[in-house]
């Protein structure tokens, strides 16, 4: 009987227990709107610090020391633009947010390299048909957009470069 008392009472205080506690609040899968647009303004600080630090450079080389400067200064703006963006992106839970919007920088730029990089190529076989072909003046078109895609491959690599990727470059 002392047993089955004891029991009781025990079944007793942990339903008392279990009442007790609440389920602990489901987080959202999804990142909220306001975060996604503080990444976007992030992700530009930090391109507009590399294209700062990077002209400060060219002026550097050039010997143009005042210029040089205000890239400096500027950059150093965008640095503390990235460390308050940063912490209120960590206060709502973004792990590593500068290295995160560094990493989207860097993989926008290959995106950037790789359709232009198509376009080329595009291009590049069009000329070829059109010559084949003997259209004399789709060839001719098909060459000035190869030589501007051309144009802008180098100019997203270089971008690229200044951003930090060093891998997936290669002209076509």
């Amino acid at each position: 009987m002392k047993k089955l008392g004891l029991l009781v009472v025990a079944a007793m205080f942990s339903a008392a227990s279990f009442a007790q506690t609440t389920t602990p609040a489901t987080t959202p899968a999804t990142t909220t709107p306001t975060e996604k647009t503080q990444m976007k303004d992030l992700r530009k600080d930090v391109r507009a610090y590399d294209n700062k630090k990077a002209e400060a450079k060219a002026q550097i080389k050039k010997g143009n020391l005042t210029a040089a400067q205000t890239d400096l200064a500027a950059a150093k703006t965008d640095k503390a633009d990235i460390k308050t963006d940063a912490k209120t992106l960590k206060s709502e839970g973004v792990a590593h947010p500068v290295k995160l919007a560094t990493k989207e920088v860097k993989k926008a730029d290959v995106k950037k390299v790789e359709a232009t990089k198509a376009d080329l190529k595009t291009a590049k076989a069009t000329e070829q048909t059109d010559v084949k072909a003997g259209n004399i003046t789709g060839a001719q078109a098909a060459q000035a957009a190869a030589t501007a895609d051309k144009k802008d491959l180098k100019k997203d690599i270089r971008e690229a470069k200044r951003d930090g990727v060093k891998r997936h470059l290669h002209k076509a």
